[in-house]
């Protein structure tokens, strides 16, 4: 009698993953999206998105509303994440420890180690007003202009360099309107510049008009103060106050910072800058000299003294005569040169106003002749240095298929990725890759999708899918190692010459392309399994009529028992199909199943024969392993639904109809599914003739 194991396939399995609302996943994990959570103002794929970002440690020490500053070089950020572009000075945004914008933040441009620095270098400073207590860690995100253009920071700039609000602005952003009180006096912002002016009456010394240098202190602005446009004819007396209101740290109180220019033909009698901070007391920063010693360590006008300049005395009528008289020796000992133009500074406590919302007052006071302005820069107050940690780039993560899901042969891989922005590469920006156990490449550039396609749950939100990414092939390697990697590419250019729109994590090797290298790679591994499957049968005699169990022979009339065993030593489960036995002609199939025993007994007919179950079942069939339930069983001779049939000369065994699909315990079952490790047994007997 031959046996033929006509099919037996493997089992697919199938694990779905619900994904239910925008953007939502069961029991997934973000083990490869950026923590903290990445910032977006609106949503993921929702423009603008940025794709880098840098720690900003905050020391500790720091109290809230300290004026936190840091130099940053965004050209080397980039050169570090392997990225070339161009950077979007537009771009900076200061993200607080907990998640949302600090509310008063800048990025000036043309600031860089606390001097002037070119435009549209990479290069600036920021600053922000500290509101989480230090030690804190802060991100600054940053991005490119190939990742789309980010509109102006909309938070309030601190703006103590006057670099944000352009030419002409009176009052800057952060700043309180100016109160004008002499008629065309000079109130607003003003860029690096050489101006013209003439004042009224004649100076004593110089030409007239003359050049004037309106360059700032640093970067490219400062702010104007007094009488400096009008026409000199029209030289009118008046006040003009200008103020700012901050509030003062509680426990590190500070210093503030002020610095002025004085340029102009008038003297300290006559026209002024006073400079002070109100709370429940003042602070005076610059104030009226009470002597000449004291106006060359703070001059608050062009020149000293009540009178009109002489050879040997200070006085109005010269252009930033300071300490000198029209000889140009200096009177009071000041290290500038006479009839220069120059920057001078302030520091003074805060300690008195610590804890206080308090405002920080510019006064000018002129009269009708000889004109006098101020230029004010670079206002800065309790500053505290932070440093940068390493630059970062948003992240993508697998959320399906899950780490160690196994699958087996013909089965379909279905993945879906989760990025922290938008992906802005050319093309298909979101695709993977599939490796099997031997790292040899099973497919590649499998493209994911974000379109409501492809099975695609919600169009353009974070998620990026393609259920039908790929079917395990035939001849395939089984494993625990099979690898899947999903690239999320933005719009940059390489600098390291690998692939355009891949981060380079800073310190690690270039290559291999892997999620250990690069910040937008993530990898998932899987395991492939296969089923094992081996057919064992074996013939027991049981009885014969003369000798009945004892010893008994194979003659006419005795009766064996034949056994057929299916077994899946494999990895995988197994679809059982059917298996066919043919008898041969000298033997006859026992309808019965009968148990045999003594000689009178062993007999397939019933009676003398006695049967195991009852009389038209034949077969009995039995599990090993696995959890599914009511077996052993004895299965009839007719074909019906329960899977065994006898048509002489044929026996088979159906196995989807003998092992019906249903959950049995913890485990789902398929119709003829025989899980790794299992076996099923069926029996039957014959009688020879």
């Amino acid at each position: 009698m031959k046996t033929a194991l006509q099919r037996a396939t493997a089992k697919l399995l199938i694990v779905i993953t619900l994904l239910t609302g925008l953007g939502g996943f069961n029991g997934s994990a973000f083990a490869d999206l950026r923590a903290p959570t990445w910032y977006d103002q609106n949503a993921v794929n929702l423009a603008p998105d940025w794709h880098y970002r840098v720690p900003i440690n905050v020391p500790a020490g720091a109290t809230i509303n300290s004026t936190i500053k840091v130099d940053v070089n965004f050209a080397t950020l980039l050169t570090n994440l392997g990225v070339s572009g161009t950077f979007d000075v537009n771009s900076p945004r200061v993200i607080r420890s907990t998640g949302v914008l600090s509310t008063n933040q800048e990025f000036t441009d043309g600031i860089f180690a606390g001097a002037t620095d070119p435009t549209g270098d990479g290069k600036g400073e920021v600053r922000f007003i500290l509101q989480d207590a230090g030690p804190a860690t802060y991100y600054l995100y940053f991005d490119i202009t190939a990742n789309g253009a980010k509109p102006a920071n909309p938070q309030v700039p601190i703006n103590g360099n006057f670099e944000q609000g352009g030419t002409g602005a009176g009052t800057p952003p952060g700043w309180n309107a100016p109160a004008i009180g002499p008629a065309g006096g000079d109130a607003e912002i003003r860029p690096s510049e050489t101006v013209s002016v003439s004042t009224n009456p004649a100076p004593l010394t110089g030409t007239n008009p003359r050049n004037t240098d309106g360059t700032p202190n640093t970067g490219q602005f400062s702010y104007l103060l007094g009488l400096r446009t009008v026409a000199a004819a029209s030289l009118a007396a008046g006040t003009t106050t200008f103020t700012k209101t901050f509030t003062v740290p509680a426990a590190t109180p500070g210093n503030i910072t002020v610095r002025w220019r004085p340029e102009g033909w008038d003297s300290s009698g006559f026209d002024t800058l006073a400079i002070a901070v109100v709370g429940a007391t003042t602070v005076t920063v610059l104030g009226p000299p009470a002597n000449l010693a004291a106006y060359v360590a703070l001059p608050n006008s062009p020149a000293f003294g009540p009178n009109q300049a002489t050879a040997t005395t200070p006085g109005y009528r010269t252009y930033d005569g300071y300490d000198c008289g029209t000889n140009n020796a200096h009177t009071g000992g000041m290290a500038v040169a006479c009839g220069t133009e120059n920057w001078f500074s302030n520091t003074v406590s805060l300690a008195t106003l610590a804890g206080q919302t308090v405002t920080l007052r510019f006064t000018y006071t002129g009269d009708n002749a000889d004109k006098s302005w101020f230029s004010i820069d670079d206002v800065e107050w309790s500053v505290v240095t932070a440093t940068l940690g390493t630059a970062e780039a948003f992240g993508v993560n697998i959320i399906t298929p899950v780490a160690a899901t196994p699958f087996t042969g013909g089965q379909t891989i279905s993945i879906i990725a989760q990025v922290d922005a938008q992906p802005t590469g050319a093309g298909n920006p979101v695709t993977a890759d599939v490796f099997d156990n031997a790292g040899t490449l099973v497919a590649s550039g499998i493209i994911l999708y974000n379109d409501g396609t492809h099975g695609d749950v919600t169009a353009n939100d974070a998620l990026w899918t393609n259920t039908t990414a790929l079917v395990i092939p035939a001849g395939y390697q089984p494993g625990a190692n099979w690898l899947v990697r999903v690239y999320a590419k933005d719009a940059s250019t390489t600098a390291i010459g690998g692939v355009n729109g891949l981060i380079h994590i800073p310190g690690q090797p270039n290559t291999p392309t892997s999620q250990a290298n690069f910040y937008n790679i993530d990898e998932n591994k899987i395991t492939v399994n296969v089923a094992a499957l081996s057919v064992q049968k074996t013939v027991t005699l049981i009885c014969d009529p003369f000798n009945g169990t004892t010893n008994p022979k194979n003659i006419p009339g005795s009766i064996s028992r034949y056994t057929i065993t299916v077994t899946n030593s494999g990895t995988a489960s197994a679809s059982l199909a059917t298996v066919t036995d043919a008898l041969i002609s000298f033997l006859t199939f026992d309808p019965n199943l009968v148990v045999g025993g003594s000689a009178a007994t062993c007999n397939s007919t019933v009676p003398p024969g006695v049967a195991q179950s009852a009389t038209g079942k034949g077969f009995n069939i039995s599990l090993t392993g696995g959890t599914r339930t009511g077996f052993p069983k004895f299965l009839t001779n007719a074909a019906d639904a329960d899977g065994a049939t006898f048509a002489n000369p044929n026996i088979t065994i159906d196995y989807a109809a003998a092992l019906p699909a249903g959950i049995f315990g913890i485990n789902v079952y398929t119709a003829g599914e025989l899980k790794a490790g299992e076996s099923v047994t069926v029996y039957f007997n014959v009688t020879v003739n």
